[in-house]
Protein backbone atom coordinates (compact mmCIF):
# COMPACT_ATOMS: atom_id res chain seq x y z
CA UNK A 1 0.00 0.00 0.00
CA UNK A 2 2.95 2.38 0.46
CA UNK A 3 4.99 1.47 -2.62
CA UNK A 4 4.10 4.81 -4.21
CA UNK A 5 5.54 6.57 -1.16
CA UNK A 6 8.78 4.59 -1.57
CA UNK A 7 9.07 5.74 -5.19
CA UNK A 8 8.24 9.35 -4.36
CA UNK A 9 10.75 9.38 -1.51
CA UNK A 10 13.51 8.11 -3.83
CA UNK A 11 12.60 10.75 -6.41
CA UNK A 12 12.65 13.56 -3.85
CA UNK A 13 16.02 12.35 -2.53
CA UNK A 14 17.47 12.45 -6.05
CA UNK A 15 16.11 15.97 -6.54
CA UNK A 16 17.45 17.13 -3.18
CA UNK A 17 13.98 18.03 -1.87
CA UNK A 18 13.67 17.84 1.91
CA UNK A 19 10.74 15.73 3.07
CA UNK A 20 9.33 13.65 5.90
CA UNK A 21 7.16 10.55 5.72
CA UNK A 22 4.25 9.07 7.65
CA UNK A 23 2.72 5.64 7.08
CA UNK A 24 1.36 2.79 9.15
CA UNK A 25 4.85 1.67 10.20
CA UNK A 26 5.79 5.00 11.80
CA UNK A 27 5.71 5.17 15.61
CA UNK A 28 3.74 7.87 17.41
CA UNK A 29 6.95 9.57 18.55
CA UNK A 30 8.33 9.65 15.00
CA UNK A 31 4.94 10.83 13.77
CA UNK A 32 4.99 13.84 16.11
CA UNK A 33 8.60 14.61 15.22
CA UNK A 34 7.79 14.53 11.49
CA UNK A 35 4.99 17.03 11.99
CA UNK A 36 7.23 19.35 14.04
CA UNK A 37 9.94 19.17 11.38
CA UNK A 38 7.51 19.96 8.57
CA UNK A 39 6.03 22.90 10.49
CA UNK A 40 9.32 24.45 11.60
CA UNK A 41 12.01 23.57 9.04
CA UNK A 42 11.86 25.66 5.81
CA UNK A 43 14.07 23.07 4.09
CA UNK A 44 11.37 20.41 4.59
CA UNK A 45 9.08 21.08 1.63
CA UNK A 46 7.09 17.86 1.30
CA UNK A 47 5.12 15.70 3.73
CA UNK A 48 4.56 12.22 2.31
CA UNK A 49 1.73 10.31 3.96
CA UNK A 50 -0.61 7.42 3.34
CA UNK A 51 -4.24 8.49 3.61
CA UNK A 52 -5.08 5.59 5.93
CA UNK A 53 -2.33 6.42 8.44
CA UNK A 54 -2.29 10.20 8.09
CA UNK A 55 -5.95 10.96 7.57
CA UNK A 56 -6.62 11.70 11.25
CA UNK A 57 -4.90 13.29 14.21
CA UNK A 58 -2.42 15.63 12.53
CA UNK A 59 -2.44 19.31 11.65
CA UNK A 60 -0.67 20.28 8.42
CA UNK A 61 -1.68 23.93 8.04
CA UNK A 62 1.92 24.65 7.04
CA UNK A 63 0.95 23.11 3.67
CA UNK A 64 -1.21 24.79 1.05
CA UNK A 65 -1.07 22.09 -1.64
CA UNK A 66 -2.36 18.51 -1.49
CA UNK A 67 -1.43 16.05 -4.26
CA UNK A 68 -3.17 12.66 -4.23
CA UNK A 69 -1.12 10.17 -6.24
CA UNK A 70 -2.96 6.97 -5.32
CA UNK A 71 -6.68 7.40 -4.60
CA UNK A 72 -8.44 5.28 -1.98
CA UNK A 73 -11.49 3.15 -2.76
CA UNK A 74 -13.20 4.91 0.14
CA UNK A 75 -13.56 8.59 -0.88
CA UNK A 76 -13.84 9.69 2.74
CA UNK A 77 -10.28 8.51 3.38
CA UNK A 78 -9.05 11.00 0.79
CA UNK A 79 -11.33 13.73 2.16
CA UNK A 80 -9.92 13.22 5.65
CA UNK A 81 -6.39 13.50 4.28
CA UNK A 82 -7.26 16.72 2.42
CA UNK A 83 -8.79 18.07 5.61
CA UNK A 84 -5.39 17.92 7.35
CA UNK A 85 -4.51 21.20 5.60
CA UNK A 86 -7.84 22.81 6.47
CA UNK A 87 -7.39 22.88 10.23
CA UNK A 88 -7.92 25.99 12.35
CA UNK A 89 -5.02 28.33 11.68
CA UNK A 90 -4.91 27.88 7.90
CA UNK A 91 -4.80 31.37 6.35
CA UNK A 92 -4.04 30.49 2.71
CA UNK A 93 -6.19 28.97 -0.04
CA UNK A 94 -5.50 25.26 -0.41
CA UNK A 95 -5.11 23.67 -3.84
CA UNK A 96 -5.92 19.95 -4.10
CA UNK A 97 -4.67 17.97 -7.11
CA UNK A 98 -5.64 14.37 -7.79
CA UNK A 99 -3.53 12.47 -10.33
CA UNK A 100 -5.20 9.65 -12.26
CA UNK A 101 -4.19 7.44 -15.16
CA UNK A 102 -6.24 8.05 -18.29
CA UNK A 103 -8.03 5.14 -20.00
CA UNK A 104 -7.60 2.87 -16.99
CA UNK A 105 -9.69 1.23 -14.28
CA UNK A 106 -8.73 4.14 -12.03
CA UNK A 107 -11.20 6.39 -13.84
CA UNK A 108 -14.08 4.03 -13.12
CA UNK A 109 -12.93 3.71 -9.52
CA UNK A 110 -13.05 7.49 -9.09
CA UNK A 111 -16.50 7.56 -10.72
CA UNK A 112 -17.77 5.04 -8.15
CA UNK A 113 -16.22 7.14 -5.36
CA UNK A 114 -18.09 10.20 -6.66
CA UNK A 115 -21.32 8.17 -6.61
CA UNK A 116 -20.72 7.30 -2.95
CA UNK A 117 -20.35 10.98 -2.08
CA UNK A 118 -23.47 11.80 -4.09
CA UNK A 119 -25.42 9.13 -2.20
CA UNK A 120 -24.25 10.62 1.10
CA UNK A 121 -25.50 14.00 -0.03
CA UNK A 122 -28.93 12.59 -0.91
CA UNK A 123 -29.45 10.37 2.12
CA UNK A 124 -27.87 12.33 4.95
CA UNK A 125 -27.33 15.98 4.16
CA UNK A 126 -30.73 16.61 2.61
CA UNK A 127 -32.67 14.88 5.37
CA UNK A 128 -33.82 12.04 3.13
CA UNK A 129 -33.33 9.62 6.04
CA UNK A 130 -36.29 11.08 7.98
CA UNK A 131 -39.41 8.98 8.35
CA UNK A 132 -42.66 10.14 6.80
CA UNK A 133 -44.24 10.99 10.17
CA UNK A 134 -41.22 13.14 11.08
CA UNK A 135 -41.56 15.07 7.83
CA UNK A 136 -45.26 15.68 8.58
CA UNK A 137 -44.27 17.14 11.94
CA UNK A 138 -42.16 19.76 10.23
CA UNK A 139 -38.82 17.99 10.07
CA UNK A 140 -36.43 18.70 7.24
CA UNK A 141 -37.74 17.20 4.00
CA UNK A 142 -35.88 15.19 1.42
CA UNK A 143 -34.67 16.42 -1.93
CA UNK A 144 -37.01 18.64 -3.88
CA UNK A 145 -37.98 17.80 -7.46
CA UNK A 146 -35.60 20.48 -8.75
CA UNK A 147 -32.72 19.20 -6.61
CA UNK A 148 -33.21 15.65 -7.86
CA UNK A 149 -33.20 16.83 -11.48
CA UNK A 150 -30.01 18.82 -10.86
CA UNK A 151 -28.39 15.81 -9.21
CA UNK A 152 -29.30 13.54 -12.12
CA UNK A 153 -28.00 16.13 -14.56
CA UNK A 154 -24.69 16.24 -12.68
CA UNK A 155 -24.45 12.44 -12.84
CA UNK A 156 -25.14 12.37 -16.57
CA UNK A 157 -22.59 15.09 -17.21
CA UNK A 158 -19.94 13.26 -15.19
CA UNK A 159 -20.61 10.02 -17.12
CA UNK A 160 -20.27 11.89 -20.41
CA UNK A 161 -17.01 13.48 -19.29
CA UNK A 162 -15.69 10.10 -18.20
CA UNK A 163 -16.24 8.74 -21.72
CA UNK A 164 -14.46 11.60 -23.44
CA UNK A 165 -11.03 10.61 -24.79
CA UNK A 166 -8.07 12.38 -23.22
CA UNK A 167 -5.51 11.81 -25.95
CA UNK A 168 -3.85 15.22 -25.70
CA UNK A 169 -1.36 16.14 -23.01
CA UNK A 170 -1.00 19.35 -21.04
CA UNK A 171 1.42 21.91 -22.41
CA UNK A 172 3.74 23.75 -20.02
CA UNK A 173 1.57 26.86 -20.35
CA UNK A 174 -1.63 24.93 -19.54
CA UNK A 175 0.01 23.25 -16.57
CA UNK A 176 1.17 26.64 -15.23
CA UNK A 177 -2.40 27.94 -15.59
CA UNK A 178 -3.89 24.99 -13.70
CA UNK A 179 -1.33 25.33 -10.90
CA UNK A 180 -1.80 29.10 -10.62
CA UNK A 181 -3.88 29.95 -7.55
CA UNK A 182 -3.84 33.75 -7.80
CA UNK A 183 -7.58 33.75 -8.51
CA UNK A 184 -8.14 32.03 -5.15
CA UNK A 185 -6.12 34.67 -3.32
CA UNK A 186 -8.13 37.49 -4.87
CA UNK A 187 -11.48 35.66 -4.92
CA UNK A 188 -11.81 35.90 -8.70
CA UNK A 189 -13.21 33.57 -11.33
CA UNK A 190 -11.03 30.69 -12.46
CA UNK A 191 -8.96 31.81 -15.50
CA UNK A 192 -9.19 28.40 -17.20
CA UNK A 193 -12.12 26.11 -18.17
CA UNK A 194 -13.48 23.32 -15.98
CA UNK A 195 -12.08 20.67 -18.32
CA UNK A 196 -9.24 20.50 -20.79
CA UNK A 197 -6.71 18.07 -22.27
CA UNK A 198 -5.55 15.83 -19.47
CA UNK A 199 -7.33 17.60 -16.58
CA UNK A 200 -10.74 18.24 -15.09
CA UNK A 201 -11.78 20.54 -12.24
CA UNK A 202 -13.71 18.60 -9.60
CA UNK A 203 -15.94 20.58 -7.28
CA UNK A 204 -16.30 19.30 -3.74
CA UNK A 205 -19.71 17.64 -3.42
CA UNK A 206 -19.44 16.13 0.06
CA UNK A 207 -20.56 19.37 1.67
CA UNK A 208 -18.63 18.55 4.81
CA UNK A 209 -17.37 21.41 6.90
CA UNK A 210 -14.14 23.07 5.96
CA UNK A 211 -13.87 21.32 2.61
CA UNK A 212 -16.82 23.08 1.02
CA UNK A 213 -15.77 24.93 -2.10
CA UNK A 214 -12.22 23.62 -2.10
CA UNK A 215 -10.53 23.21 -5.47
Amino acid sequence: MTTVLDLLSCYLDERGVGHVRLDGGVSWAARAEAQRTFDADPACEVFLLSTRAGGLGINLTAADTVIIYDSDWNPHQDLQAMDRCHRIGQTRPVLVLRLATGRSVEGRMLARAAEKLRLERVVIQKGAFLHVDEKKKGGAGGLSHEELLALLADEGREEAQGLQPQDASLSDEQLDAVLDRSHLLHNKARPYPDAGPGYEVVHQISGSGLLQGVE
